[in-house]
């Protein structure tokens, strides 16, 4: 071989590695830009609960940041994707980021912290009717209905049904009936070693409609089991959207999905927009009709695993449903190569 074939090749080695080395790093950036924001949401997502179970802090502002964090790690992984869209459509994404937090969030947080009190009173059966001041506070209200349980045996189970008819000033009646219930399980914990659990459920929510907007009455109760002859009602006014309102919202944020799959063919990969916004949604409105007083990191995790296990398969109907039908309205995307 003659030497300068030799030299030439020789001269192109280091300039090999150095191209290499040098693409190392953009690599690793855009490893980090894909994966770094929801690892530290993660990683904050568990913090907040192993603090909120452990009542280092309280649990409403715990559960409150902690349904955010997992709003916004939903909706990261399809907006990834928003560099695919011209500069008009990146801004209509960015708009349409900010509608989606607020539709999913704004539900979940009026939930954990609702409005203050209007009244609280107890109901018994010798002091009927009792009238509920519900006059002027919309055409529905929240109730927190709260028993009293009869003092028991440590480990025995305590139970009592109720029967409550409210009326309206016209005539109207509406019937809730519902449970208390203390009781015990056992509950391996090791081979060895069993521990004793309580399952307590003494107070309930409801949603009283009021067409009038009037005043309410207690005109009958009824009580049977182990509980004291008596409730504690608590009334708040309903700050959650009517369905009415509510369907057409949640329809139009679908609609909005499949265009951005659509615009920036995320919904060829596993981060759909479509079926982030359907499960999401499904979440929300689980989380919403909880009966609990006051939601905890149970009810959270069970609304989204309803919302996994329904509104994931809904999403996915409705991308397959729209595919081919609905305009682009976030501007023309690039494909991936």
């Amino acid at each position: 071989m003659p030497r300068s074939a030799v030299r030439s090749t020789r001269r192109r080695l280091p300039a090999s590695g150095s191209a290499r080395a040098r693409r190392r790093p953009s690599f690793d950036g855009e490893f980090l830009r894909k994966w770094l924001p929801p690892s530290a949401g993660g990683a904050g997502f568990l913090l907040l609960y192993i603090l909120g179970n452990l009542d280092v802090i309280n649990t409403p502002p715990a559960l409150a940041a902690d349904a955010l964090l997992l709003a916004l790690i939903v909706l990261f992984f399809p907006m990834r994707y928003a560099y695919r869209l011209s500069p008009r459509g990146r801004s209509a994404a960015v708009l349409l980021g900010i509608v989606w937090v607020a539709a999913i969030y704004g539900p979940v947080y009026r939930r954990i912290y609702p409005a203050p009190r209007i009244a609280t009173m107890e109901v018994k059966p010798d002091e009927l009717p009792t009238t509920l001041p519900a006059a002027g506070h919309g055409q529905q209200l929240d109730l927190v209905i709260e028993g009293h349980l009869e003092p028991g045996v440590p480990g025995s189970t305590r139970a009592a049904r109720y029967r409550l008819t409210f009326s309206d000033s016209v005539g109207r009646e509406q019937i809730h009936a519902g449970e208390l219930i203390e009781s015990w399980e056992r509950q391996a914990r090791g081979r060895r070693e069993d521990i004793d659990l309580l399952r307590a459920r003494t107070a309930t929510r409801i949603v009283l409609d009021n067409p009038s907007n009037d005043d309410l009455f207690v005109t009958e109760f009824a009580m049977r089991g182990r509980a004291e002859r008596r409730l504690t009602l608590g009334l708040y006014p309903h700050t959650q959207l009517p369905l009415w309102l509510s369907i057409p919202i949640a329809a139009a944020l679908v609609v909005a999905a499949v265009a951005f799959d659509r615009a920036t063919a995320a919904g060829e990969t596993a981060a759909s927009l479509t079926i982030a916004t359907a499960a999401a949604l499904t979440s929300t409105f689980a989380f919403q009709t909880v009966a609990s007083p006051q939601p905890t990191f149970r009810e959270l995790f069970g609304a989204t695993i309803v919302g996994a296990l329904v509104g994931g398969p809904v999403g996915g109907l409705a991308a397959w449903l729209f595919k081919g039908r609905a305009t682009a309205l976030l501007g023309s995307g690039r494909r991936a190569r």
